[in-house]
């Protein structure tokens, strides 16, 4: 099932690389992959470079966008999901064998939650998948375990609704824990944080913002990467590793332990 070379075309920007070694620390054997696409790749291209990442049921679904800046989004989170799997297949598998990319295709659960499709009569797994877009950026991620990713640019609105998901409690955290950034870069990294944590949890009832409580770290656990949530029904801490990106924009992984599951 070998890839088609117009599915090539399109550049991706790497994951920093402390940021996928940090997860494998935080997330072991959760298997992350990650692919990261500027959405100004997608201007100008035909349907000879994008048909190729879509399944049919997706080309016809694409199509019915009216929108730019929503087809736009849509499209480039399909291709970095289909991206990140690739990535997951050939990590996993240890071998250049993976499916083609017409050949499956993402769709979303009731509450949003994106996941693969399966292929019938192929027996292997498909992992697990996560989304974002912001701006520029679309993201996405593939996992063994439920995962969560988020990108966010440092637009200045967040400033604005601040208190919907920042206490005052957690400001001083991050203000002590991320002392080099700027106070948008905070708030920012924050909101990204909690939405990769949101999108992890999201089979189990996706919480809100003020149900992930920040706490800080013990100065004998202490990585300035590594945001530490707890939660209101008590559930086991959650961490999440963020990193800025790009400058302007912060990016955050979270991820459970893997374990088996269907669709």
């Amino acid at each position: 099932m070998a890839l088609t070379t117009h599915a090539d075309k399109l550049i991706f920007d790497s994951a920093p690389l402390s940021l996928l070694r940090l997860c494998e620390e935080v997330f072991p054997k959760s298997e992350i992959s990650v692919a990261i696409l500027p959405l100004s790749s997608l201007e100008n291209q035909n349907a000879e470079t994008i048909q190729p990442w879509l399944h049919k049921k997706e080309v016809s679904q694409h199509r019915k966008f009216s929108l730019k800046k929503r087809s736009r989004e849509w499209l480039g989170g399909r291709i970095c999901a289909k991206r990140s799997a690739n990535i997951f297949f050939r990590a996993m598998y240890n071998s250049t064998f993976c499916p083609g990319y017409q050949q499956y295709r993402v769709q979303s659960e009731e509450s949003g939650r994106p996941y693969f499709s399966t292929i019938s009569g192929v027996g292997f797994g498909f992992p697990e998948l996560s989304i974002s877009h912001s701006k520029d950026y679309a993201a996405a991620m593939s996992s063994l375990g439920f995962c969560g990713i988020d990108i966010q640019y440092t637009a200045s609105t967040l400033n604005r609704v601040r208190e919907k998901f920042c206490t005052s409690h957690e400001n001083q955290i991050l203000e002590k824990q991320l002392p080099g950034l700027p106070a948008i870069s905070r708030l920012t990294t924050l909101w990204s944080a909690k939405e990769a944590a949101k999108k992890m949890l999201s089979p189990g009832g996706i919480p809100g913002f003020h149900e992930l409580k920040l706490y800080a770290p013990n100065d004998h656990n202490r990585n300035r990467n590594i945001l530490s949530f707890s939660t209101t029904n008590g559930t086991t801490p959650i961490q999440v590793v963020t990193t800025m990106f790009s400058d302007d924009y912060a990016l955050a992984i979270c991820c459970a332990k893997p374990e088996k599951r269907t669709h």
